[in-house]
């Protein structure tokens, strides 16, 4: 399967806390690291230990943190052709993470937002060629949304992870093959609590299927004829960084195989193999792995 992933690219810096900050609280970090992640490069990552040919195309600065991503990428034995290199500062992702895997997130989106559709055109010949483009929303909205309108046009699948959740022009919806946003994403771009209802009401903008992911609850299926839940599988949670970017790469390598059950129970697994895992593209598991996870589980 071969997969173009259009999105960020980002240095971590991650810290390990007893519990999350409040507002205006300073608190002591119990370790420290830095790490390659943000959510398209991490999506780039899952994909390619998962077996997929990948792409990567998105923007790094002028200095040493972009040359050491774009490194990071080359060395999973992802092609690293479509990263631009822009006159400005890689985007950084500043993470606290509790003992309980939880985490809150500010990210610097840097030269992530100098990624456009000029330097995406250029790569028009290996979007058209691939089986799908996944993208998320980590990059200027008009370039995500001028990508999905190309990918579309040239007869590419398009997978969104609309992350973080935004408003989204009308005519993208009818054009995306698969959303997959989160409960909160949901509600963000829906307006309801109600995941069925949120769904269903993607679903009437447009959109082929959505696959909504809950966590350790698992997941959530819906096209225009069928609906599932698969439950998620019960892990120690160390830290929940990259486990949807991790969801949606196990996802994309399982949809070739006709029956969808299969392939949303088989990303859960990936999820939740990575969230046993300290860091973002470091605890995403290989395909032998996640196939490993579930035979433990007897399955």
């Amino acid at each position: 399967m071969k997969a173009i992933v259009i999105g960020s690219i980002n240095m971590d810096f991650t810290m390990a806390v007893q519990h999350l900050p409040a507002k205006g609280e300073t608190i002591t970090a119990d370790h420290f690291k830095q790490s390659p992640g943000g959510k398209g490069a991490n999506q780039a990552v899952a994909l390619a230990r998962l077996g997929a040919d990948v792409m990567m195309i998105g923007a790094v600065g002028k200095d040493g943190m972009g040359k050491s991503l774009t490194a990071a990428l080359a060395r999973e034995g992802i092609s690293t052709a479509g990263i631009e290199i822009a006159d400005t500062a890689t985007g950084n992702a500043f993470i606290n993470v509790d003992h309980e895997g939880s985490n809150t997130i500010v990210v610097y989106p840097g030269a992530n937002y100098r990624l456009d559709m000029d330097w995406v055109m250029g790569f028009r010949d290996e979007i058209a060629a691939a089986d799908y483009v996944v993208l998320q929303l980590e990059i200027p909205t008009e370039t995500a949304e001028g990508c999905i309108r190309l990918a579309h046009g040239l007869g590419t699948k398009v997978i969104l992870n609309p992350a973080p959740a935004r408003p989204l022009s009308d005519d993208i919806y009818p054009i995306t093959d698969i959303i997959v946003p989160n409960e909160t994403e949901l509600k963000i771009l829906t307006g309801t609590d109600d995941i069925v209802e949120g769904a269903r009401l993607l679903l009437g903008r447009g959109v082929k299927s959505v696959v909504v992911t809950l966590g350790s609850k698992g997941c959530l299926y819906v096209d225009g004829v069928r609906g599932y839940r698969e439950d998620g599988f019960k892990v120690h949670s160390v830290d929940s960084t990259a486990a949807g970017d991790a969801f949606i790469g196990g996802l994309a390598v399982s949809l070739g195989s006709g029956d969808i059950r299969p392939g949303l129970r088989f990303a859960n697994a990936v999820g939740a193999v990575t969230v046993t895992r300290q860091g973002a593209q470091s605890s995403i598991p290989t395909y032998g792995e996640a196939e490993e996870f579930l035979r433990r589980q007897g399955i």
